[in-house]
């Protein structure tokens, strides 16, 4: 019996360290967490974290916003872990750098997104895919946010449009990829208003002094979504509303 693989990006801190400390946890499992740049990146914590009964660490260098990284991760992945399969992949990693109405947006803020938290899971999918394929039931999660939601957009006074419209874009994505690889699981999830440094700043320009939500609160949340195989519309704020 193949033991599960799991590739979570964004790994060093936020949600994406906190999902990462959870599926170590399990029993026999292995969890490849992508960070930027391993030389700058502390990764300690990750290393030293508790393990389940034979499961394992692998630490690799991805850069969704690189092309070449992200096929030299996964040549990585196969050629000196001997991964020949994954059952999970979480796009987690993104950015929110641009704050401002439409009018002051340049090309150049919307292009930056769209790099990251657009092609970069793109990307992904696009390396992972044969991997991907070799599990018995592979998924892919999206980690978007209640900001794409077109539906909601009048109840929201945030100014954060260029990461907005790009993970509208990840959506549709993530979206075709469910109808037409019938055998992948592949849907988004927002992960709430969590008290990461990109939650946290939008917060304080909203007037807050943090996030309402915890990292532990949202990894759980994520955790359960996923370990339903399934999309479940109507368990907000976790699973994303088409």
């Amino acid at each position: 019996m193949q033991s599960r693989v799991i590739l979570i990006t964004g790994a060093n801190r936020g949600i994406g360290k906190g999902l990462v400390l959870k599926y170590l946890t399990l029993p026999d499992v292995t969890v490849i967490a992508t960070v930027r740049d391993v030389s700058i990146t502390n990764v300690s914590d990750l290393e030293s974290a508790p393990k389940g009964p034979k499961s394992r660490l692998i630490i690799a260098q991805l850069d969704q916003g690189d092309p070449s990284s992200v096929s030299e991760a996964v040549v990585h992945i196969e050629k000196v872990h001997m991964v020949d399969h994954i059952d999970l992949v979480i796009a987690n990693a993104g950015i929110a750098n641009h704050w401002g109405p439409v009018s002051a947006l340049e090309d150049s803020d919307v292009l930056s997104h769209f790099q990251v938290n657009t092609l970069g899971p793109l990307r992904l999918f696009r390396s992972l895919f044969h991997l991907l394929k070799a599990a018995k039931t592979p998924k892919f999660v999206y980690l978007s946010s209640e900001l794409a939601s077109l539906s909601r957009l009048n109840q929201s006074a945030s100014l954060t449009s260029a990461y907005g419209v790009s993970k509208v874009a990840g959506n549709y994505l993530t979206k075709k990829i469910h109808e037409e690889e019938p055998e992948f699981i592949a849907f988004s999830i927002d992960p709430g208003f969590v008290q990461t440094d990109m939650g946290n700043r939008g917060a304080q320009f909203g007037g807050l002094a943090q996030a309402p939500m915890t990292v532990a609160e949202s990894v759980n949340g994520i955790f359960d979504q996923v370990r339903l195989k399934e999309l479940v519309l109507w368990h907000y704020p976790y699973t994303y509303l088409y």
